[in-house]
């Protein structure tokens, strides 16, 4: 038998070999590991830094940090927000923890850079946007290896919560925004979010002067993310037009992380900390040419969409003045962490130290955009000559040698280069959909406890499939004997009333009466679907399977 319900769900809150080695100079770490700075930011275009070319844009500052170190220009990070930053945080790629390119946030437990860093000894604050896809406060940075946190868990929270409580969409705010500090209840806070991130940062950096400790502080700012809306003193140096609007946000955005650097300098902390600059995606292209000269902007897998900024500054260790268009991406950052601080990372990493000068070449890489209904995915061949993309059924190649800004489509003359990326990417989705756990075995009548990835073996967000064998108590319980649970989200239970029940996310099912004594399969698949934006078309479908029976 089968049983089917589509229900209308209401709005969830989820919220010298390598390179030179002129590029790297030898030396020894310092007694103290050193301090890790790192500043992230959003939508910020490979066009929109003035040091990769471009003359118009105002980013003195970056361009005088980036010239104190090394500037890739070749970094690859993603398409989007949130799978960058699960990237970043983990240094695998987003797919084996879940997110293709959304769910319900990194399970609590997942390595992070901030988990590595505070086991090793360091403070660590995060400061600024979070948004590892709709993650509430259950994945926030505090339950992932920082500290302490200041900032918010999704762009749309900065509006300020509705008259209900809930969130407000389509309204996030640069000015007067709502934000957290660490667990607390949104509060709305004065000023512009670019400056209240600073002070924030500065604060912190003035708390650790002298400080015996190390510290590892996350700057993720929202700049120059939508909303563009710069304050006035910076709006009125540029002309009435969408472009100078843009460009006087990051004026701003660049004017505030030299007030940054300026504090690391006050403090006698530049010396030993190591600074890492990037962007998350590629911009928009909205309001002026992003990300020129690469085709593609901001949710695309192509060039412009996922080729971004990058720079490091570590005084003693990294050479100043140096350019270098070796292959790099978003993966490398944790190694290189790890490096520096002498820190312990956990296996799963894929990238490598940048700061490791006998680092192998750049693993090949892989993006996607994939769940139950639609299918793209992009790969970057390992020598990083070729981009492969399927895009909903439509098939792209393109020749990164003769055409650097990935603009011409030659599928038709390379088929054989296009298969061959093709069956490298089904046999890298197979291996990053391994979901691992731990098994406690309670009893002998197979009770148990499965423990890590708690998200990834919950349903509640896009296709889940469970199956399990079930045989009730040979005597009728008063109780209800629950089956499987997972704590706050959902319970497949055998009730005296009901029968077979399911509840998922508050959402309860009856189903029929088991035989009791016998062991029957039991397998249930759901498809939900969730916009934090248009919560009114939010449905769920859920299918119950009794022994195999439809």
């Amino acid at each position: 038998m089968k049983y089917r319900w589509l229900i209308a769900m209401p709005a969830l809150l989820l919220f010298a070999a390598g390179i030179p080695f002129s590029t790297l100079l030898a030396a020894e770490h310092s007694a103290k590991p050193p301090n890790i700075l790192l500043i992230v930011l959003d939508d910020f275009g490979y066009n929109d830094l003035g040091a990769n070319g471009n003359p118009q844009t105002p980013t003195p500052h970056l361009d005088a940090l980036a010239a104190q170190g090394t500037r890739y220009t070749r970094h690859y990070a993603d398409a989007s927000c949130s799978v960058a930053r699960a990237a970043l945080m983990t240094g695998t790629f987003p797919a084996v923890n879940g997110l293709r390119p959304n769910h319900l946030g990194l399970s609590v437990g997942t390595p992070t850079i901030a988990s590595m860093l505070s086991q090793a000894g360091y403070k660590t604050r995060h400061i600024g946007k979070w948004h590892i896809a709709t993650g509430t406060l259950e994945q926030s940075p505090t339950q992932l290896g920082f500290d302490s946190w200041f900032g918010f868990l999704h762009n749309q929270e900065t509006g300020g919560p509705s008259p209900d409580g809930g969130i407000t969409y389509y309204r996030p705010s640069h000015i007067n925004p709502w934000l957290y500090d660490n667990q607390s209840a949104l509060t709305q806070y004065p000023g512009h979010l670019t400056e209240i991130f600073t002070q924030q940062a500065i604060s912190f950096l003035d708390q650790q002067k002298g400080a015996t400790a190390p510290w590892f502080l996350n700057l993720w700012y929202y700049a120059p993310h939508t909303p563009i809306q710069p304050p006035d003193d910076f709006r009125k140096k540029y002309p009435d037009t969408k472009e100078g609007a843009y460009h006087a946000l990051i004026d701003h955005l660049d004017f505030n992380i030299g007030q940054v650097i300026a504090a690391l300098d006050r403090n006698g902390q530049s010396d030993n900390t190591l600074v890492i600059v990037l962007s998350d995606n590629g911009g928009t292209n909205a309001d002026t040419d992003n990300n020129y000269p690469f085709y593609g902007k901001k949710t695309d897998f192509l060039e412009g969409g996922l080729r971004t900024p990058m720079f490091m500054r570590w005084p003693g260790h990294i050479a100043p003045n140096k350019v270098s268009d070796e292959l790099v991406s978003i993966h490398d950052i944790f190694p290189t962490i790890a490096q520096a601080s002498a820190a312990t990372p956990p296996s799963q990493l894929i990238g490598r130290s940048l700061l490791d000068a006998k680092r192998a070449p750049s693993p090949q890489l892989y993006w996607e955009y994939s769940d139950s209904r639609m299918f793209t995915y992009s790969i970057l061949s390992a020598d990083g000559d070729w981009r492969f993309t399927n895009y909903v059924g439509f098939r792209m190649l393109y020749d990164l040698v003769a055409d650097p800004s990935g603009t011409d489509d030659v599928l038709s003359l390379h088929p054989e280069i296009a298969e061959k990326l093709t069956d490298d990417y089904f046999k890298w989705r197979k291996s990053a959909r391994k979901v691992e756990f731990s098994y406690e075995l309670l009893n002998n009548n197979g009770g148990a406890i499965l423990r890590g990835n708690d998200l990834q073996r919950s349903p509640g967000y896009s296709g889940f499939t469970f199956a399990i064998g079930v045989t009730p108590l040979s005597a009728v319980s008063k109780e209800p004997q629950v089956i499987v649970e997972q704590s706050g989200r959902w319970r497949l239970q055998i009730t005296p009333e009901q029968g077979l029940a399911l509840d998922i996310l508050g959402t309860s099912i009856a189903g029929p009466l088991l035989p009791i004594g016998q062991c029957s399969e039991v397998v249930i698949s759901s498809y939900f679907n969730f916009s934090t934006l248009y919560p009114k078309n939010n449905w769920s479908l859920i299918d119950i399977y009794i022994n195999g029976e439809s």
